[in-house]
């Protein structure tokens, strides 16, 4: 084992548990010692091991990580070397189980959720999301006919150059269609998952194309993390319409968990129920309820790189958490190569809002720890 460098990591303000943490330095750093393409392994001061993951991406060789307990104020350093064996070897983490027109995600061993891009549906979906009881905290059920187009996790808007990709009305819904292979990498740390596809008219017209791209942490079965960044480019003129009908982010809790079920809607500001949180802004949203007789919710964050930043959400009793800000400030227009950028992040939860501790998850996102080399 070889030392390359030292970090610190700085929690600031917040108390920070299980937080994904991520630093990057040039592929060409003479930290790296050319290191680059060798297994890591992360040391902290009391000689724990903690499990590292790296990638290269434009240029930054980047370190992804997960800070299990630093308190507010305190800075934890860490030893940063290179290793001739296998540094990820008996510490588990985040593993892709390719399948026909799907994709497992396994933590620690354990199945969490897949990504479905069968071409039968009009639009792939994540889901089941798998609670630590063996539940799924949300609803994936080919059976319903009320809203069956809430497929557990998905990413849609009702009117795309008035072709309704959100509902499936018969033979006359949008579609999206995956293009080439999906890109899967994992290791101890994350995995990640990059799909590309069209939004088409049901005739399979092509009106915009999306990159999606989502990730996993190695986080605890009652605390899952997943991240989901979108980027939707026009190929003509697109106009999105001020529709009820869309997220884009959209996700339907379990039936249990639902208000309808006695389960409890709150927000950022501490508004609580339908009544209070639907149509209006929030950097956040959470959904808990009951579930196999435990108290699982569900938690969605709005970026503060996202358009029109903070969201207004379409939240319902019935169990739908969506973040829409297209109908109620009148929909957008792209002209053809323009773009439009969304980052959410999902947080999977034991207990109500407070118990899990879900505003300290926010800032996590938006603020996390700051991460310093050390000169030598």
């Amino acid at each position: 084992m070889s030392e390359l460098f030292k970090l610190t990591v700085q929690a600031g303000r917040h108390d920070r548990e299980n937080c994904p943490v991520a630093f990057g330095l040039p592929a060409d750093s003479p930290q790296l010692k050319g290191a680059g393409d060798r297994p890591l392994r992360m040391i902290a001061e009391d000689g724990r091991l903690i499990p590292v993951q790296s990638e290269l991406k434009d240029g930054q060789f980047i370190l992804h990580w997960i800070v299990d307990r630093l308190p507010a104020g305190e800075t934890l350093a860490l030893t940063v070397a290179s290793s001739e064996g296998d540094a990820a070897e008996g510490q588990g983490g985040v593993r892709v189980v390719r399948k026909e027109h799907r994709f497992d995600v396994e933590i620690d061993g354990a199945y969490f959720t897949s990504y479905v891009t069968d071409p039968e549906l009009a639009k792939p979906y994540l889901g089941p999301m798998m609670g630590p009881y063996g539940e799924s905290f949300t609803r994936l059920d080919f059976e319903t006919t009320e809203h069956p187009h809430h497929r557990s996790v998905w990413f849609a808007i009702g009117d795309v150059n008035g072709i309704d990709l959100w509902n499936e009305p018969k033979d006359r819904h949008g579609k999206q269609r995956v293009l080439g292979s999906v890109e899967a990498a994992d290791g101890p740390v994350l995995a990640r998952l990059v799909s590309k596809q069209q939004w088409c008219s049901f005739a399979g017209k092509p009106q915009l194309e999306e990159t999606r791209t989502m990730t996993f942490y190695r986080t605890p079965s009652g605390g899952r993390i997943v991240d989901m960044d979108s980027v939707m480019t026009a190929l003509g003129r697109v106009e999105f319409g001020a529709t009820k009908e869309a997220g884009p982010l959209g996700i339907r809790v379990a039936e249990s968990m639902k208000a309808e079920s006695g389960g409890t809607i709150v927000n950022a500001y501490g508004s609580i129920g339908e009544a209070e949180c639907w149509g209006r802004r929030a950097p956040w949203c959470d959904y808990y309820g009951q579930v196999g007789g435990h108290t699982l919710g569900i938690a969605a964050f709005d970026h503060p790189d996202n358009v029109d930043y903070p969201t207004y959400w379409h939240v319902r009793d019935y169990g739908l958490l969506a973040a829409n800000n297209l109908y109620f400030l009148g929909g957008k227009l792209l002209q053809k190569g323009q773009s439009i950028a969304y980052r959410h992040r999902m947080y999977f939860h034991e207990g109500d809002a407070a118990v899990a501790k879900v505003a300290d998850k926010y800032q996590d996102y938006i603020h996390p720890p700051k991460v310093a080399l050390i000169s030598p």
